[in-house]
């Protein structure tokens, strides 16, 4: 396989990507982290600058990015596109690190595996800084293996990636926090693989990064007391390594991104297949340790430190945090090892066994991904179907009746498809509610509850209220339909994905 044969298989990779991206960026309605994005950009770059961190709770680089790139078009699609972007840099990249890994034609596979994986389709339809951390932790990967690993480098080209390295971790870690998790996997790269000067050396451009990151310290203290200050669920370490687990088996042979609460049959079979290679592949690298390469070793320390830090968040401030998406800095770090473990242990195959081994790979690859982008969004919506919800209401509705949601955070995503003429409430307190008893439980959301009803305004005789999966399958808003119920009477109710809706009478007195 030649070079412009690889480029032009590249090409085709990243044109698959966008020919399921780009229609699903402007067919899928918003979810409400998405609103929450455009909520935070729209009002222009200084405003964003202001709040980003504090209402987001967040890093706030890719807030302070996105509100520029908006400036351009403040459509949905527009917003998504920047996402894509991203992954579509991340492919290109992705690639030059496959080839340090495997041979061309393995290189290739691992880019295809990457470039059309369900987590990445996923991360570029996202509103989301999850594209970026895909992103950025292909950057941060590649700049240290020039910066810290490649032995021919001259003086001037080390010093040279090393700024570029020192400029990469600052850019990360006002991007996304968990983005030092990686960093420390890095260090332990250098670590544990014995590279003491290299070491040295990354720890003084580290605290250099840290130095530039002081100013955002503070906040970060701020953003991990707000999110701890709660109401804590009793934690395990059994707990965490199951999420960790079910984070694995999604990166590595994905069926639904986000599993419904009852397992699926293709889940089911994923789940056993994988316990039984799992243990098998851990068996044959330990028998055949002696062929693992120093970077596979690297690569494996990285992966390693990556899901102890997030075990370690997972304790500080609880599953919430550590759910698919946050792991998104993991992805990467992951797969790669993954494949340098299977490159190492196969070494040089003949071309007979290598097509039979691509014609395998193939037959369940394709399957299985195809399958995941079918349950990434089941009747081509996301969650809350905001969408559709205003259609229904806007037809169904009459002056003089207010529209609440619960929880108060869902009131972000509905004004960007309602069109009627009522109010839409709650219209601020988005991000002011903590949990305070057990998931689930009438008392998780009392303070929540008690805001909701009193957005309701005074002699209301008819109203709206949508309420998310939480009131659906759970007893948090015990409180809200108490009330209701005493009071009220169900004129309508309807029901879309991960969300219902309920029209309101007053009984009468």
């Amino acid at each position: 396989m030649n070079k412009s044969t690889e480029k032009w298989i590249l090409l085709a990779i990243i044109g698959v990507h966008l020919a399921i991206t780009l229609p699903a960026a402007y067919l899928l309605n918003i979810w409400v982290d998405e609103a929450s994005s455009l909520y935070a950009t729209e009002r222009g770059f200084w405003v964003a600058f202001q709040t980003a961190a504090a209402e987001q709770k967040q890093a706030p680089l890719y807030f302070w990015i996105l509100s520029l790139w908006r400036s351009i078009d403040g459509s949905i699609f527009f917003a998504r596109l920047f996402s894509i972007i991203c992954s579509i840099i991340s492919i290109k990249l992705f690639a030059d690190l496959a080839s340090r890994i495997a041979d061309r034609r393995g290189a290739i596979l691992l880019t295809a595996f990457f470039g059309l994986h369900p987590f990445l389709i996923w991360a570029s339809l996202e509103i989301r800084v999850y594209s970026l951390v895909i992103l950025l932790s292909i950057v941060l990967i590649r700049s240290f293996l020039a910066s810290f690993w490649d032995d021919d480098r001259t003086k001037s080209s080390t010093i040279y990636e090393s700024i570029w390295f020192l400029l990469g971790v600052i850019v990360a870690l006002y991007t996304n926090y968990y983005l030092g998790f990686l960093v420390a996997g890095l260090f332990a790269a250098l670590f544990f693989t014995g590279r003491w000067r290299q070491a040295g050396r990354y720890l003084l451009i580290s605290a250099a990064a840290g130095v530039v990151f002081v100013p955002m310290v503070f906040e970060m203290i701020a953003e991990f007391r707000s999110k701890s200050s709660g109401f804590q669920e009793p934690r395990s370490v059994f707990e965490g390594v199951r999420i960790l687990w079910h984070h694995f088996l999604t990166f590595v042979f994905p069926t639904e991104i986000f599993p419904a609460s009852e397992q699926s049959t293709i889940s089911y079979f994923r789940l056993w297949i994988m316990r039984a290679a799992v243990p098998l592949a851990a068996v044959i690298t330990i028998w055949k340790r002696r062929s693992l390469s120093s970077l596979t070793l690297a690569l494996g320390c990285i992966a390693s430190v990556v899901s102890l830090f997030l075990l370690i968040a997972y304790f500080l401030v609880g599953d919430f945090y550590i759910h698919i998406r946050h792991a998104s800095v993991l992805f990467v770090p992951l797969v790669l090892f993954l494949a340098s473990v299977a490159a190492d242990l196969t070494g040089p195959l003949p071309e007979a066994r290598r097509k039979v081994l691509t014609i395998a790979s193939a037959i369940v690859i394709i399957p299985v991904f195809a399958y995941a982008y079918t349950a990434l969004y089941p009747n081509m919506t996301k969650r809350g179907d905001w969408a559709r919800v205003a259609q229904f209401i806007e037809a169904n509705e009459s002056p003089n009746e207010p529209i609440l949601t619960f929880e108060a955070f869902d009131a972000l995503a509905l004004p960007y498809y309602y069109r009627g003429v009522n109010r839409i409430l709650p219209d601020e307190n988005y991000f002011d509610f903590s949990l305070q008893g057990p998931v689930g439980s009438p008392e998780s959301m009392v303070r929540q509850n008690n805001f909701v009803i009193s957005e309701i305004p005074e002699g209301t005789s008819t109203f709206w209220l949508v309420v998310n999966e939480y009131c659906t399958a759970t007893e948090a808003c015990r409180p809200l339909e108490n009330y209701v119920q005493s009071n009220y009477t169900i004129d309508i109710e309807k029901e879309f994905y991960l969300v219902k809706i309920y029209r309101f009478k007053a009984r009468s007195k």
